[in-house]
């Protein structure tokens, strides 16, 4: 057989052997460098969008530091969300990947009713909630083109806690300060929030998504994108949702390899650019998502008694847009996303129910992608 041929010969009497296709590259396994990249993304309804209000209610704020790479497996960080993949059977889509990414997160999630200035119940509003968690992801990508991802999360975390209402009213103090205006104003009702004085929670997702239509290529330059993806979880929010996502500009990214904000599962590297092509994007995007509520804690309490508590919505509209752009820098990956109208329908029964609007500012700094695993086999090698 020519592969049992020493190599020498080969050498002597064979041309240069061109690179391999690109399916045969997209096909080797992906090693994920031990750091990945890391993240810092902050929604805010005071962020400048259509609708804000400049003062807090609804989705009040939302925090999120992120890092990604190996080390959150060598770690034993992704031990229980793996347990979890197990049970559920959604390893199973994770095996079929081969590119693996995994990433850990500190978040905190802020939720006010409409008047905060005073330390009375609101009983025809939304409770006061917050919530301070651990979140570990996995994402796969897998597909002859690279074009499916399952992806998983496991969150652990606390309810009622006062740090979060105190960095709320750190933040208005400052805004006051820097803008010598007399709002917003402190909140005061934060001794009525859900689970107040702590409670611990948890929360387990999952969900899949792929490319349906648009440029496809690794590396190469596109310009639209069309992404489907279901996704469901148990827990704090105990939810099933789908969404249509489009993406429209010019860029070399992947879907999977350019994060939208809070809901981001990991920040994954992009490829090394096709020859002749330049590692920058530009794009506008936009989501749509319905979505199914069967039980939401910040909404209606956990285990122990809460002062205030209200029905969710059962159906709920979302919506994401917004614009991003990357650039590469000293051999990093720098991309911003700036979300610019992104909002929910009602999701609560109540007097003042009402659809709610916030901003979203996210920055994302990521390593090149990992060596590639190729399956060489040495001359004469067995099996």
């Amino acid at each position: 057989m020519l592969a049992a041929a020493p190599s020498f010969v080969l050498a002597q009497v064979s041309p240069p052997v061109a690179p391999p296709p690109a399916s045969a590259a997209l096909d080797a396994p992906l090693e994920e460098p031990l750091v990945t990249g890391v993240a810092l993304v902050h929604d805010n309804d005071n962020w400048p969008h259509p609708g804000s209000t400049l003062r807090d209610d609804n989705y009040s704020a939302g925090y999120a530091l992120r890092f990604s790479g190996r080390w959150v497996t060598r770690t034993g960080l992704s031990t229980p969300l793996e347990g979890l993949d197990w049970l559920t059977r959604v390893n199973r889509g994770h095996h079929r990947g081969a590119r693996q990414y995994h990433a850990a997160e500190l978040v905190g999630l802020v939720y006010t009713p409409d008047v905060i200035q005073t330390r009375e119940v609101q009983t025809d509003d939304r409770p006061y909630a917050s919530l301070v968690a651990v979140t570990v992801s996995r994402t796969s990508v897998s597909g002859p083109a690279l074009d499916r991802v399952w992806w998983s999360q496991l969150s652990i975390g606390m309810l009622g806690l006062e740090a979060p209402g105190d960095l709320q009213k750190l933040t208005h103090r400052t805004r006051r300060w820097m803008t010598g205006n007399a709002v917003p104003v402190d909140p005061l009702g934060w001794a009525n929030q859900i689970a107040a004085g702590g409670e611990p929670t948890a929360l387990y997702r999952v969900g899949y998504q792929r490319q349906l239509a648009g440029d496809g290529g690794i590396g190469r330059r596109k310009h639209w994108q069309v992404v489907g993806d279901v996704e469901g979880a148990v827990g704090y929010h105990t939810t099933a949702a789908g969404s249509r996502s489009a993406r429209l500009g010019a860029f070399t990214t992947e879907f999977w390899q350019s994060p939208n904000g809070m809901a981001s599962a990991a920040v994954t590297p992009p490829d090394a650019p096709a020859p002749g092509v330049r590692r920058w994007d530009l794009f506008a995007f936009a989501v749509l998502r319905p979505r199914v509520v069967l039980y939401d804690a910040l909404l209606q309490g956990q285990f122990r008694d809460s002062v205030h508590t209200v029905t969710p919505r059962r159906l709920l509209g979302e919506w994401e847009g917004g614009v991003g752009a990357a650039v590469p820098l000293n051999g990093w990956h720098v991309q911003a996303v700036v979300q610019l109208a992104q909002g929910r329908t009602a999701d609560f029964v109540g007097a003042k129910a009402r659809n709610y609007t916030w901003g979203t500012v996210g920055l994302f700094v990521t390593r090149p992608a990992g060596r590639r695993r190729l399956a060489v086999r040495s001359a004469g090698a067995g099996g």
